[in-house]
């Protein structure tokens, strides 16, 4: 069983060990990725859902940071436009 950290940012310094992977949304809208580079860092995996912006203004920066990113729609339903 793997562990993840969802969108607590602030404490990651003090969890990283503790936990297997990140999901973080919005990360790059509010421009707050770079505190979940200590996850890519550790080879821990990060996980990463934008909702209004589009796949161009963030896919290319979510590649190079080693993120997992996606879009997708407020509703939660299956539709998703992966980088």
């Amino acid at each position: 069983m793997a562990i993840g950290l969802k969108n607590d940012m602030g404490q990651i310094p003090d969890l990283l060990d503790d936990f297997d992977w990140a999901l973080n949304e919005q990360c790059f809208q509010f421009d707050e990725c770079d505190t979940l580079l200590p996850f890519v860092e550790a080879g821990k995996p990060v996980f990463n859902v934008e909702y209004e912006l589009d796949t161009d203004e963030f896919c290319d920066k979510a590649i190079a940071m080693g993120f997992r990113s996606l879009k997708k729609n407020w509703d939660l339903d299956a539709w998703r436009s992966a980088c």
